[in-house]
């Protein structure tokens, strides 16, 4: 008989079919931070993968986002299961991840477990090696691209301000718009399409606003996922129009629109994020919890 390899062992035996999914629902209820893209997953909204301990009762979930987030859950004393998460989490050959993934992890303790696990590949990130920059390419290629970097992430409530927020007036040639079919489509890496299973889905389940120039949105503020009552915002603005303020215009109108229909909006970003961090605190994000967060060679 020939070896199982390795991928099989991870990919096939212990991938859970979306009937069972609710199974692994049950771990996500005690988390205490934002899991709404796991949930996304969980609850069937967006084709992810979900890997598992025990298809019948798991006690241990990875659960992948399609935007290539991912959350590592339950029992981390399963060393069954760890021994195979090593391979996915180096994935020396390449053969799991096509791009890079940010994982998040519960109960604390897998930290000590993922030192272990993964050894000297796993660096932490420090503004003293790496300042001044907010953007995601400011580590070092050679490091991003051969090792597991710790981060922290933040999660924030909203408090709707005393005194209300007023955008300044958008320069001529610029609106700002609810954002339907005919100006959806927008490049970069958060936006709509990696959010949803179609842009018809979206527009059927979800909401936008943006800033708009000559029919075509430069910033978009949209659903990321509603699930509760809650919204989590994703946020994307062209590289040619940042530094604007359309940013904060387009999700300005969104959170409008979330108290207008008794929705929470939800931000959640890398505490190393600056201009996510400091965008959040100017809508009324206050920060309400600081979590690691593992970035994932792809």
């Amino acid at each position: 008989m020939r070896p199982v390899r390795n991928k099989l062992i991870i990919l096939i035996v212990l991938k859970i079919k979306e009937k069972d999914y609710d199974k692994v629902a049950l771990l996500l209820d005690e988390i205490p931070f934002n899991t709404l893209f796991a949930r996304a997953v969980t609850d069937g909204i967006v084709k992810g993968e979900i890997y598992v301990d025990s298809i019948q009762s798991p006690r241990t979930a990875y659960i992948v986002h399609p935007y290539g987030m991912s959350l590592l859950c339950g029992d981390p004393t399963n060393y069954s299961f760890n021994e195979k998460l090593l391979y996915y989490l180096l994935d020396t050959n390449a053969e799991y991840r096509k791009r890079q993934e940010w994982l998040q992890v519960y109960p604390l303790q897998w930290e000590e477990v993922l030192a272990v696990l993964v050894k000297d590949k796993l660096v932490t990130y420090s503004d003293h090696l790496y300042a001044g920059n907010c953007e995601r390419d400011y580590l070092l290629k050679e490091t991003a691209h051969s090792h597991i970097i710790r981060w922290n992430r933040l999660n924030f409530k909203f408090v709707q301000p005393e005194q209300p927020l007023k955008p300044a007036p958008l320069p001529d040639g610029f609106e700002l718009k609810r954002i339907d079919a005919s100006m959806l489509k927008m490049a970069g890496s958060v936006v709509p399409q990696f959010f949803w299973n179609s842009y018809d889905d979206f527009l059927a389940n979800g909401v936008a606003f943006g800033v708009v120039r000559d029919g075509r949105p430069v910033s978009i503020a949209f659903s990321a996922y509603i699930k509760d009552r809650n919204l989590e915002i994703g946020i994307e603005t062209d590289l040619h129009y940042r530094g604007k303020g359309f940013a904060l215009q387009s999700c300005h109108a969104l959170i409008n629109y979330c108290l207008d229909n008794d929705l929470t909006p939800v931000w959640s970003c890398r505490k190393e994020n600056t201009c996510s961090l400091r965008l959040a605190e100017k809508l009324g994000f206050h920060i309400s919890g600081m979590f690691p967060y593992y970035s994932l060679p792809g």
